[in-house]
């Protein structure tokens, strides 16, 4: 098996060719700079030059332009980034008998609280980067070999001066600096390890469709901090209740929770609670 794994230096991506690597496949990564290939996925012309070269047997595409404030600025940059590739990406993997592997989102569902949403539950677009994702999933659906995946990510991307939302929650916690925790902002999170290895895990089964794969669990952003909090034995004391509604720079889906059980069988197996998924971030975190 061969795999090519666009976004390979990003949060995902970095987590892809770790489990790739854990399981003896041939994987080739794909990103801006410090990666196996250097390119920009936006330049479509040597994108189709390199996969016609490369001949992998999958393509993952982990690229994404994923700031909500830089996708409502700039919604042609988010277009250019989040969905014409993909475009280009299905009907390469159409002509070369690629199997496909486009990474969504969460970011459709408002209104509900806890609720898990299925594949096949109505969408609404709030913002631009759920419109861009969005139009992404209806390309890459453009090929009966693809397989969507909608999730919700969480792990260590380490990028001075681009912490993930977990970096940041720990560098709030160590500095004990001031933080507002949502009650109303709903996720079905999953770091990246135990993503990773499900994915790898059902793609000889060549999958196709639309699926969720993500936490078995659905917690808002408040039990997530004081979950991680507790476990690395952090204080609390400089924190406050607050509403995601309260932030008014651009509109957010807040009710993000996913179905897995379509997933889980196909795996076989239980996705990870919240729980466990703390136990794998609390893991990494130290042994880093």
């Amino acid at each position: 098996m061969s795999v090519l794994v666009l976004g390979s230096t990003g949060l995902l991506g970095q987590a892809l060719m770790k489990e790739a690597a854990c399981r003896g496949i041939k994987a080739n990564g794909v990103a801006r700079t410090n990666a196996d290939i250097c390119l920009d996925i936006s330049d479509v012309n040597r994108l189709e030059k390199i996969i016609k070269e490369d001949k992998p047997e999958i393509i993952i595409n982990a690229v994404a332009m994923t700031s909500l404030d830089e996708c409502e600025k700039y919604p042609d940059k988010a277009y250019i980034t989040n969905a014409r590739p993909v475009a280009i990406l299905a009907d390469l993997c159409i002509s070369c008998k690629i199997y496909f592997v486009q990474i969504s989102t969460d970011h459709y569902y408002t209104g509900d609280g806890s609720d898990k949403h299925g594949e096949h539950c109505p969408v609404r677009f709030v913002n631009e980067y759920a419109r861009t994702k969005y139009i992404a999933e209806i390309f890459a659906l453009g090929c009966r070999n693809s397989l969507v995946v909608r999730t919700n990510i969480v792990g260590f991307r380490k990028k001075a001066g681009q912490p993930t939302f977990l970096e940041w929650v720990l560098a709030s916690l160590q500095n004990n600096s001031q933080m507002t925790l949502f009650e109303d902002f709903y996720t079905s999170s999953i770091d990246v390890g135990h993503f990773s290895e499900a994915l790898f895990d059902l793609i000889p089964q060549r999958l196709s469709g639309v699926l969720n794969i993500a936490s078995s669990e659905v917690a808002n952003k408040r039990q997530f901090i004081e979950k991680l909090a507790f476990r690395l034995g952090y204080s609390l004391k400089n924190t406050q209740n607050g509403s995601v509604c309260s932030l008014k720079n651009v509109a957010r889906a807040e009710s993000l929770g996913l179905d897995v059980r379509k997933a889980e069988a196909f795996l076989g197996y239980r996705l990870p609670t919240l729980d466990q998924v703390i136990d794998r971030l609390v893991l990494e975190y130290r042994g880093n």
